[in-house]
């Protein structure tokens, strides 16, 4: 009987010591669920448009699924610049690993598995839950406020219906800019790891941080912007030149902010598709403009399964195995919260 106690107590200790508890694997076969709901997602989503691709260039397809791609990809230097701001850098390879894997979970209904899977990957460089946790969520945030600019700039010229219809989707962008102000945003943070019991922040996010944060996701919707005005223009837009690039900026700025508000369906599936027929109107019938949406969308999927792809070869090709440190659970308040620099393992830091 001791024997088998002894035994079960070495190998509680031992999967502590290698950080792979019951969350590692929740974790783990939460993105399992994810990717297999991603690949379902892109088949469903094929199968709505391949009756329709005759309407558009290969070139203008590929064209478009490039530009989806950096606009995925831009959102990286997003949360690595609101982590360095928590005084957490990582390299760029370790960041894209980190979040592109974790992102795979926002096919899971709700909006808190990216973030667990993060937390718990960010643990394999010798990063904190609490950090890595604030920068998802601020990350999160901030597109709303980003995605409202850059649809306030441009729509109000070229797609005003749009904007009487979705309003609420405006409504949000200063509610959630006084709550990203570094003051209210530290003291939110602050709240938030009190009631979990958890150690507060040692470095307070500030301002350069979150505008660096905000300016990377401008950046990713005019990518966006472009793809949308590669698919459209394939279409005999009845609008074109300077006007047709504002309104596909907006238009899909606003399709994506009222997607990410209503948080009951997968990555807003649904919602943005019909945001985004509604703001091309101006210059598509509504056929067509529902054929650029689910092309969109279809792109977008791939984007996230391509950059899925590079994040799992990154890992095969050198991230660090977990070291006792980084397995261990977070401290409690008073305990020290993050190891320093010079106890992560060569390879963490490594570019």
């Amino acid at each position: 009987m001791g024997q088998h106690i002894a035994s079960a107590e070495s190998a509680d200790a031992s999967a502590r010591r290698s950080g792979r508890g019951p969350r590692w694997w929740l974790v783990r076969g939460a993105l399992v669920v994810a990717l297999g709901l991603l690949v379902l997602a892109l088949a469903s989503q094929w199968n709505d448009v391949r009756d329709s691709f005759r309407l558009l260039t290969v070139g203008s397809v590929v064209a478009s699924g490039v530009a989806t791609i950096l606009a995925v990809g831009t959102t990286v230097l997003s949360w690595r610049a609101l982590l360095a701001g928590l005084g957490a850098e990582l390299p760029l390879r370790a960041a894209v690993r980190i979040f592109f894997v974790g992102q795979i979970g926002k096919y899971i209904p709700g909006s808190v598995w990216p973030v667990l899977a993060q937390m718990e990957l960010s643990r394999d460089y010798g990063i904190s839950r609490p950090k890595a946790a604030s920068a998802s969520l601020v990350v999160l945030a901030l597109a709303v406020p980003s995605g409202g600019l850059a649809a306030a700039i441009t729509l109000p010229f070229v797609s005003a219906d749009a904007l009487a219809s979705y309003w609420w989707a405006l409504a949000a962008v200063p509610v959630f800019a006084v709550l990203l102000y570094p003051s209210v945003l530290s003291r939110l943070l602050a709240l938030a790891f009190r009631l979990l019991r958890r150690a507060p922040l040692d470095e307070p996010l500030t301002l350069r941080p979150i505008a660096a944060g905000a300016g990377w996701l401008l950046v990713s919707f005019c990518w966006y912007g472009l793809a949308t005005w590669l698919l459209v223009r394939d279409l005999d837009p009845e609008v074109g030149g300077g006007r047709l690039a504002l309104l596909s900026v907006g238009a899909y700025a606003l399709a994506w902010t009222a997607g990410f508000l209503v948080l009951v369906v997968p990555a807003g599936a649904g919602v943005r598709e019909a945001v985004l027929v509604l703001a091309l109107a101006p210059a598509v019938a509504g056929g067509p403009a529902t054929l650029v949406a689910l092309v969109a969308r279809l792109l977008a999927t791939v984007a996230d399964l391509v950059w899925a792809g590079v994040g799992v070869a990154l890992r095969r090709r050198g991230a660090i195995a977990m070291s006792p440190e980084a397995g261990m659970e977070d401290p409690e308040p008073g305990a020290q919260a993050e190891r320093t620099t010079d106890q992560l393992p060569d390879t963490a830091t490594r570019r």
